[in-house]
């Protein structure tokens, strides 16, 4: 199974794109790479959900013709390792600081902001005696 040491750029953004509600085609995440500028041919967007398909990181589905992908359960916890990893790397000293440095450089909406607070209270109220 796929650590996240295994992951290479490509296959990292491909997997988070597919973090919403609904499964999307390879047409769906190739559009979504191009808006963000990153034209590739459908056969290189294809080759990369059929590899996180094989490490076990994504589901497919058969629609008609085409497959539609999703995440695998286990790609949350790759996911969180490798934020952890990262976090680690950069902040070996100051685990807040990943976040502090989102919340003060970051470009986050009132909306992202409202959620970052409803999950720290949510953890505060889980500790609370």
């Amino acid at each position: 199974m796929a650590s996240p040491s295994d992951l290479g750029p490509l296959e990292m953004r491909v997997l988070g794109l597919l973090d919403g509600p609904e499964p999307r085609s390879v047409q769906d995440i190739q559009a979504q790479l191009a808006r963000g500028g990153a034209d590739l041919a459908y056969t290189t967007v294809m080759t990369v959900l059929v590899r996180l398909h094989d490490k076990g990181l994504v589901t497919r589905t058969k629609d008609g013709r085409r497959f539609l992908y999703a995440p695998a359960k286990r790609a949350a916890s790759v996911v969180r390792d490798l934020v952890a990893r990262l976090g680690g790397a950069l902040f070996p000293h100051d685990r807040t600081r990943p976040i502090l440095t989102l919340i003060d450089e970051g470009d986050l909406s009132d909306a992202e902001l409202e959620e970052l607070r409803k999950k720290i209270d949510e953890k505060l109220k889980k500790k609370a005696p």
